[in-house]
C-alpha cells in the first residue's frame, strides 16, 4: 500500500493542483490524507506519520505540496523501483548535493522537475543527495517509523525537508532523487523571508553548519 498526504493552506490551490494528480496516481487501497495547518507544517507531517506507521502492509508514503501535480506515468511503480534498496529512506524529484544551508539549491543539484517557470532538469545519474526539496517527499516505512519533523526545533513551514533528509543520513540511511513526474505548480519565492531566514539559522546551529 503506498500512502499519500498533503498538508493544505489553500484549499482551492489542492483542488486545482494535487487533487487531480492524486486521483491519477492513486491505486484502489491507497489512502488520502489531507492535513490542514495554519501554524506548522512540522507537526501536520508528524501527524501523518504517527497514523501511517501503524498501517500494515505499508509500501510507502508520499508527502506532496498542495500545489504538486503528481503525473501517473506508472508514478507507483516508480516509488516502489525508488525504495527497491532497504537503506533508502527518502526519495524526491529534485535535491541537491553539498548542501550547506536551507537553500539546497546552492549545491550541486540532482534530479528533476517540470515547474511553472520551466523545467528544471539536473538528471539522475548520481542519485544520492543531502537533501531534497519538500514539494515531493517519498518516505520508506522504516522512515514512517523511526523518523519525525522536529517540531520542537522548528516553527512555521521552513526547513522541513532539509532537516529531515539531514536526519535521515545521520541514521545511516541514504537521501536520493528518482524520476517521480510531477509539476510543481508555483509561484516562486521564499514566502515569509524573515521566517525562511530564521528557520536557516536554527538547521545551521543544529547541524554544526556555521554562519549563524
Amino acid at each position: 500500500m503506498i500512502a499519500f498526504a498533503s498538508c493544505i493552506g489553500t484549499p482551492e490551490v489542492f483542488e486545482r493542483c494535487a487533487l487531480p494528480g492524486l486521483r491519477e496516481v492513486a491505486e484502489p487501497d491507497s489512502p488520502v490524507a489531507e492535513l490542514s495547518s495554519s501554524t506548522s507544517i512540522f507537526s501536520a507531517y508528524n501527524e501523518a506519520l504517527d497514523h501511517f506507521a501503524a498501517c500494515d502492509g505499508l509500501e510507502a508514503l508520499v508527502l506532496l505540496h498542495e500545489d504538486t501535480e503528481l503525473v501517473h506515468d506508472g508514478f507507483c511503480d516508480r516509488v516502489r523501483g525508488a525504495l527497491e534498496d532497504p537503506a533508502v529512506a527518502v526519495v524526491g524529484a529534485v535535491g541537491a548535493r553539498g548542501v550547506r544551508s536551507l537553500a539546497w539549491w546552492d549545491g550541486e543539484p540532482a534530479g528533476a522537475i517540470t515547474e511553472t517557470r520551466g523545467r528544471m532538469a539536473h538528471g539522475f545519474d548520481r542519485p544520492d543527495v543531502d537533501a531534497l526539496d519538500g514539494l515531493l517527499l517519498v518516505l520508506s516505512p522504516w522512515s514512517v517509523r523511526h523518523l519525525r519533523f522536529d517540531a520542537d526545533g522548528f516553527t512555521g513551514f521552513h526547513g522541513y525537508d532539509v532537516d529531515l533528509c539531514f536526519a535521515a543520513r545521520a541514521a545511516g540511511r541514504r537521501v536520493r532523487v528518482a524520476d517521480l513526474p510531477a509539476v510543481h505548480h508555483t509561484r516562486g519565492g521564499y514566502g515569509d523571508e524573515s521566517a525562511w531566514r530564521a528557520a536557516d539559522v536554527t538547521f545551521r546551529r543544529k547541524w554544526g553548519l556555521g554562519g549563524a
